[in-house]
């Protein structure tokens, strides 16, 4: 299964560049020694996210959604609050509009 997917997600490379020269020039990129450097993103940080994700999935394990009783019986300030911070990080996180793959064809 890992082999499957690691070789489709190369070949959307070559569905989502402009032309073969760009699809090649990225594929450069990835395999270049760049590879090797250390991340610009703290691991403290990335393992404080990874843990808080654990938590809310583990504590949701039995609903159909990790965070779809999450909050319930808290005091409506805090759930509010909550609320808002889950809004305010799918649109400070969520990226730029992307054109749709099968639309350049």
């Amino acid at each position: 299964m890992s082999i499957t997917f690691g070789l489709t997600v190369f070949a959307w490379i070559f569905f989502r560049a402009e032309n073969i020269r760009h699809a090649f020039d990225y594929i450069s990129i990835i395999f270049s020694k760049s590879i090797f450097s250390i991340p610009t993103i703290r691991p403290r940080d990335l393992i404080l996210l990874i843990i808080i994700f654990n938590l809310i999935e583990w504590q949701g394990r039995t609903q159909q959604y990790a965070i779809a009783k999450l909050g319930l019986n808290w005091v409506w300030p805090l759930r509010l609050a909550m609320y808002f911070a889950i809004l305010f990080a799918i649109f400070w996180f969520g990226g730029k509009e992307q054109q749709f793959i099968y639309f350049q064809f």
